[in-house]
């Protein structure tokens, strides 16, 4: 969005779309009172038949080619007394809510949901929501509607491909993806363009299905089209992969030690996939070097240091696998304290003692990057202790260690303020959370097993007992009571050691913005990261409120724009990507069970009430249950055919972005109901995640960003939305839970 030097766009777009609907006037099912239509004519949008009239059914045809014909203008008269004039005459004169329901867009035939009341209403198809009503003859004016109501019309969905990617099969195995479009004038008549690779894959014309089996692995453009029986045409070029049999893999487990002021050479492995292979290495340490085509690893390390090397390898077909590697430069003096330390629970001392081996003691210890826990010390011989705050962090720094010889060693250091035991209250359950590697360490010997006793008004009961899980939910607890959790380690040599406990409290939960201690609520409740591109970033004075609690959004033609009310994370043209936020739940959880799991808000708006102009801000989400292990959501875009795609229309969007759909106004946790943009984590994969607590929204920016086949992400640039600062860039405006 716009330019913060600029007058603030928003609001004048949306004081000319609503007028008088910042009042209670037309929110919900409100009419204006008192007003009662005139004698014009109810419009419909002319099609192939210049000048005819026509019924409700075709009043909205579309061009031959799919589009809307703005230009065109029949008019029919009141005394036609057609179905939808007739019922917004009785909705508005009458306030009969009754009267408007039923009512669909144009070239919608089926709906998985409905929400939003009156004019506001949208449905839901194929994951998107449309509004029913498009205002754009009365410029988004609720006033002019009831004044007018032969200006109201239904709105028209372009005929558009709404499926993802098709995704990835298998040689040798018979292989079936159906398409599906939205929009037009059904039925359809689907075709393929066939391209080098395709020849075994055949596409239904009727039902769009696609189906065949290769032999071989096939990395395929897909090119596809779609017909509606008013001659619309809609068309995506997808991505065909039929993966090998063997996964793509870095079999490479060690890196060979480098010597101080000598050469280095050492070549990375793989299996699997389609070579050829494309190979990169991100590391703090400008030293190592990666040959993309052989994986060669080089450098010259004038410093005795471990350096970890993230190693990316992605083969012909895209698919992309990542290792963490440690590449060891010595001189005879190493630091043996591993990279990861033993967590520091919050609130409490902390004390760990650093090991170096070779070279000739004494050892002196001393950080050279990064920084501490405030009020920590480091000592000369090599000792770390504070007492860690009641925030759980993360914080990363530099050790060096010398030898009495003058030698030196440096090592990156990673330490975690985390409770060894994670309770979460929600909804008459708990999320729980431990991390069995920390605290084998933290034990100093190897685990056999953890267990997790609770002791509540039901007294106590073990609620898990053994090793290869770190969380559950622990279900059917009582609103109202406070249960205490106790993990305790079990170790190999027999040892039963107590490690963490934690008391919560199960909260009464509402839709209504929480109380702490008192009430919870389904939404995020803690800002814990906040990363725009600008310090002059939109709303950021009104944060954690404008972004904790419910959606500011009051309904379709009404969403959120005030500073108080969300706050922007910036996109740039040719800045790459925009700026992040990073939200905690705190008071609930979003447990990931069957269908939708969450739901995010931002202010999409439909420029002057017309459905056609939806402006939308993307950005890709990721979750997490510890920080620092975050799993990002696919995104697929769907570009046309031919040309650059058309950036209001949702369905190029395809797959995993938030900033597409626009609230509702509705039960905000029930997501076919309340608009925005719901996610379902099974599509990320995981099998070990119940739930989580953490989650990461990025703004896209323009170009910047891939999706699963490579195609670049487009962003619009109307309104100055790539201008780097202001409200440029997604509008976040709420978080809620739907499985909490």
């Amino acid at each position: 969005m716009p330019n913060s030097r600029q007058p603030f766009w928003k609001l004048i777009v949306l004081s000319t779309l609503f007028v008088s609907a910042l009042g209670a006037a037309y929110v919900g099912f409100q009419s204006a009172g008192g007003s009662h239509p005139n004698d014009s004519a109810l419009r419909g949008k002319n099609g192939k038949n210049s000048g005819a009239k026509r019924s409700t059914g075709d009043l909205h045809a579309p061009k031959g080619d799919g589009t809307i014909d703005e230009d065109k203008d029949d008019s029919l008269e009141p005394d036609s007394e057609t179905e939808l004039y007739k019922r917004l005459k009785k909705f508005f004169s009458e306030k009969d809510e009754s009267a408007l329901q039923g009512l669909r867009p144009i070239g919608i035939s089926q709906i998985e949901g409905e929400g939003g009341k009156g004019l506001n209403r949208q449905v839901k198809a194929n994951g998107k929501w449309y509004p029913v009503f498009d205002l754009g003859k009365v410029g988004g004016s609720f006033d002019d509607a009831a004044a007018n109501p032969g200006m109201v019309d239904l709105t028209r969905v372009p005929l558009s491909i709404t499926s993802a990617n098709p995704p990835r099969g298998k040689v040798n195995q018979a292989y079936s993806f159906r398409f599906e479009a939205i929009g037009g004038l059904p039925p359809y008549h689907w075709s393929m363009q066939p391209t080098e690779g395709t020849a075994g894959f055949s596409l239904d014309q009727a039902s769009g299905l696609l189906s065949g089996v290769s032999n071989t692995p096939v990395t395929a453009t897909l090119n596809i089209f779609v017909a509606d029986s008013s001659n619309g045409h809609a068309s995506t070029s997808f991505s065909l992969v039929i993966a090998p049999e063997t996964p793509l893999a870095i079999t490479t487990t060690m890196l060979p030690v480098a010597t101080v002021g000598e050469p280095y050479h050492a070549v990375l492995t793989a299996e699997g996939g389609v070579t050829p292979y494309e190979w990169t290495i991100s590391t703090s340490n400008g030293t190592w070097m990666c040959d993309a085509m052989t994986g060669e690893i080089t450098g010259n390390p004038t410093q005795a240091e471990e350096t970890s090397l993230t190693v990316t390898l992605t083969d012909n077909q895209r698919t992309t696998v990542q290792k963490i590697l440690s590449l060891n430069a010595s001189n005879g003096i190493d630091i043996v304290t591993e990279t990861q330390l033993p967590p520091a629970a919050p609130n409490n001392r902390y004390t760990q003692s650093f090991e170096a081996s070779g070279g000739s003691a004494p050892y002196t210890w001393k950080i050279v990057d990064g920084s501490l826990p405030d009020g920590w010390t480091f000592s000369a011989e090599g000792l770390l202790t504070g007492v860690a705050s009641t925030q759980e962090a993360l914080y990363d720094f530099t050790v060096e260690v010398t030898d009495n010889d003058g030698q030196t060693f440096r090592k990156s250091m990673h330490l975690a303020v985390i409770e060894a035991l994670v309770a979460i209250p929600s909804r008459e359950r708990a999320g729980l959370a431990w991390q069995p590697e920390s605290l084998s360490r933290s034990v100093g010997a190897a685990l056999q097993g953890i267990s997790i006793q609770r002791n509540g008004p039901n007294g106590k009961v073990e609620v898990y007992r053994g090793l290869n899980s770190t969380n559950m939910v622990d279900r059917n607890l009582t609103t109202g009571a406070s249960y205490e959790y106790t993990l305790t380690a079990h170790t190999v040599d027999g040892r039963a050691v107590p490690f963490g406990a934690t008391r919560i409290k199960i909260l009464p939960m509402s839709l209504q913005r929480g109380v702490q201690g008192t009430r919870g609520d389904p939404f995020v409740d803690r800002v814990r990261a906040f990363k725009p591109l600008s310090v002059s970033a939109y709303g950021t004075a009104g944060l954690p409120f404008n972004v904790t609690g419910p959606p500011d959004g009051r309904s379709t033609y009404n969403p959120a724009s005030a500073q108080t009310e969300v706050v922007s994370l910036n996109a740039k043209l040719g800045g790459g990507l925009g700026g992040t936020i990073t939200l905690e739940f705190t008071d609930n959880i979003v447990e990931l069970g069957d269908g939708l799991d969450f739901t995010i808000f931002e202010n999409v708006f439909f420029d002057q009430g017309r459905p056609q102009k939806r402006f939308m801000e993307p950005a890709v989400v990721e979750v997490a249950l510890f920080d620092g292990q975050w799993y990002r959501f696919p995104i697929n875009v769907n570009p046309p055919v031919n040309g650059e795609p058309v950036l209001t229309n949702p369905s190029y969007y395809a797959q995993g972005f938030a900033g597409v759909n626009g609230t509702t106004g509705d039960k905000v946790d029930d997501p076919n109901r309340s608009g925005g943009d719901s996610f379902d984590a099974n599509a990320l994969g995981i099998s070990n995640l119940t739930w989580i607590r953490f989650i990461r929204i990025q703004s896209t920016g323009h170009k910047a960003l891939r999706d699963l086949n490579g195609t670049l992400v487009y962003h619009t640039d109307l309104l100055g939305a790539l201008s780097g600062v202001g409200s440029s860039g997604f509008d976040l405006d709420a978080v809620c839970a739907v499985n909490y």
